[in-house]
């Protein structure tokens, strides 16, 4: 199951969330995938992308702590975060 919301942010960024469940046989593990797309932007994108000066420090460091560093860099915050998890969980039940 996925689910998508997007959040537009008080800078214009919209920012869409994608979650689903990362392993089916575990319902506890919820995987989270962030785009974003600022007002200059045609399409959404990772928020650290080829161009980005961490780029290459998110290749080195392991997935977990470059979902991470992709979800800081988007400029969501932990409640905005939670909400959306929080609604996925409450759209599985």
């Amino acid at each position: 199951m996925t689910h998508e919301k997007t959040l537009t942010l008080h800078t214009g960024r919209c920012v869409k969330v994608i979650t689903q469940l990362g392993n089916p046989m575990t319902p506890d593990e919820i995987k989270i995938d962030i785009l974003i797309k600022d007002p200059s932007d045609a399409h959404y994108h990772l928020p650290i992308g080829l161009s980005h000066p961490k780029y290459w420090k998110l290749k080195r460091i392991g997935e977990e702590k470059s979902k991470q560093m992709q979800i800081q860099y988007s400029g969501l915050t932990e409640k905005q975060l939670r909400s959306v998890v929080k609604e996925f969980k409450q759209m599985q039940n």
